[in-house]
């Protein structure tokens, strides 16, 4: 698997992880986050707060995701020969999606 592909596959399951929430408007800036079912409804909230701590929990289980997934498959990618640390590494990824 290229890097790319890792990349890649890491996006889709940030959004599907992210798509999998939805944020309900309450009353003026606040909101929750409920699982994106069938019923909606404050009972079955994961979080609450403003819109946008709301908005920001999500992208952060979304990037949570991505994250699992690199984890979980980096072996899988021929990124160097040598160990690469964090920091390296995500300046790799920064510099592959310029």
């Amino acid at each position: 698997m290229t890097l790319e592909e890792l990349l890649d596959h890491a996006a889709s399951e940030c959004i599907d992880k992210r798509e999998s929430y939805l944020v309900v408007f309450t009353v003026g800036i606040n909101a929750y986050v409920c699982p994106n079912e069938g019923a909606i409804h404050p009972g079955k909230a994961l979080f609450e707060g403003t819109y946008r701590a709301c908005q920001i929990w999500v992208e952060r289980q979304g990037i949570a995701q991505a994250l699992r997934c690199v984890l979980a498959r980096i072996g899988e990618t021929p990124v160097n020969p040598t160990p690469l640390s964090s920091s390296e590494f995500l300046d790799l990824i920064i510099r592959s999606t310029n």
